[in-house]
């Protein structure tokens, strides 16, 4: 992503969005059980910032290979901040615990696009409600159990987040991530992929009623 020239130096959104995708990709990724420690043992922080989540290699089938460079075998798969805006209190911590690990997939965008992908895999049967889709438990469950075999974390803090975030997932290109992100060659599989699983979860829900 070039700098943008503006006669007074180079925008510094686009100054920061480089600091901070340099550092997502400087420190090794962790595992999920060790980012979910206390922040005193190495585990997530609890401060305003980005996170990537990284993926072992062939896990998904198609994913394109975005290398970690210390950690090659590890594709980057999502990049998300936290909090959204500025009258959340939400941190990396809380975001990545509460939604993406602990929360059902209607309430985290990382966990509906590996349902997605994962769906007949982890044979999950999506449920649809009048407002969202989720997983019963015990698809949560198989879902979070795979999460925690093939993932990995890296993050870095940041005051105000959502300055940059356009700015870091066009740097980074995450593929999983589909805001900001239309351009992206696996955009029109991560959007089928999901409308598959709302289908699926609509299918069933009829089958049920």
């Amino acid at each position: 992503m070039p700098l943008r020239d503006t006669g007074r130096g180079p925008d510094v959104r686009v100054l920061d969005a480089e600091s901070v995708a340099a550092s997502l990709c400087a420190t090794h990724p962790v595992s999920v059980e060790n980012g979910l420690q206390p922040e005193t043992a190495g585990g997530l922080p609890a401060v305003p910032g980005f996170y990537a989540w990284w993926v072992d290699r062939s896990s998904i089938v198609s994913l394109p290979h975005h290398p970690h460079p210390s950690a090659p075998d590890l594709d980057l798969l999502y990049v998300g901040i936290s909090p959204k805006r500025a009258s959340s209190s939400g941190t990396v911590r809380s975001r990545v615990i509460d939604q993406h690990v602990r929360g059902n997939i209607s309430s985290s965008t990382l966990r509906f696009a590996l349902a997605a992908f994962l769906m007949g895999e982890l044979k999950l049967n999506p449920r649809a409600t009048r407002k969202k889709v989720t997983l019963d438990r015990d698809g949560n469950a198989r879902l979070r159990e795979w999460q925690f075999a093939h993932l990995a974390l890296t993050w870095c803090a940041r005051d105000q987040p959502w300055e940059v975030e356009d700015a870091v997932i066009a740097l980074m290109q995450p593929p999983l991530n589909c805001a900001a992100n239309e351009s992206h060659p696996f955009h029109p599989h991560v959007t089928s992929a999901r409308a598959a699983l709302r289908t699926a979860a609509r299918t069933s829900s009829a089958s049920r009623s």
